[in-house]
């Protein structure tokens, strides 16, 4: 019987098809980042879900919104540890995991599912892409933010995700509504039990309120 580890390789060559021409590099076991809007980052990844089903999605760090850990914030300050500030997952607005992914479960399958794979690549390849062209600077960020803010999810809601309760205050300080992305961002704090004073996390607000200026 194959395991996981026996199909990455060809996930890996379907995907760096489709994603290394336009500029993506894999940083991490299906995960592909391409850093050429700065200080945006466009990321790549390749989710497993229930049933060995696995779904791409993809998403922005801003590369300005830190992220939270168990003891406080910590920068988005490489490729590898990017993490998407909004994320783009094509099963929240149907609830239903599109036809075009593939499955594949340890123990169970004996044949690398090698053309569902390229399939998968090829068609969200492209959609992807799409997105990413939408987005060319933290003006744009911020609107494609916003519009993905008013989608009517059907699966997880869009503060499901929990960086976009703390992105969504650093949109409001980008666009310059700062005394709303205060207050966003220290509910976010007051929610997780987290220091609003945290070091890293003023130094990003600081810079955000910068970009704004």
């Amino acid at each position: 019987m194959l395991t996981v580890a026996d199909i990455e390789p060809h996930i890996n060559e379907a995907f760096d098809g489709q994603l290394v021409p336009h500029g993506f590099a894999r940083v991490a076991r299906r995960k592909w980042v391409r850093s050429t809007k700065t200080p945006i980052r466009e990321l790549f990844v390749i989710n497993s879900l229930k049933g060995g089903r696995f779904s791409p999605a993809w998403g922005f760090s801003t590369g300005l919104v830190p992220y939270r850990t168990t003891s406080g914030f910590k920068r988005q300050s490489t490729d590898k540890n990017s993490i998407m500030d909004l994320l783009v997952d094509p099963i929240d607005v149907t609830a239903n995991v599109p036809k075009q992914t593939f499955s594949f479960i340890t123990g169970f399958h004996s044949e690398i599912p090698l053309k569902p794979i390229q399939e998968c690549a090829k068609h969200f390849g492209p959609l992807a892409c799409a997105d990413f062209d939408r987005v060319q600077d933290l003006h744009d960020f911020c609107q494609f933010f916003l519009r993905r803010e008013r989608i009517r999810y059907k699966r997880l809601g869009f503060y499901t995700y929990v960086q976009h309760g703390l992105t969504s205050g650093f949109v409001m300080l980008f666009t310059g509504n700062v005394e709303g992305g205060l207050s966003q961002i220290r509910r976010f704090c007051d929610s997780w039990d987290l220091r609003f004073d945290d070091p890293v996390l003023t130094e990003c607000i600081a810079h955000a309120q910068a970009y704004s200026a």
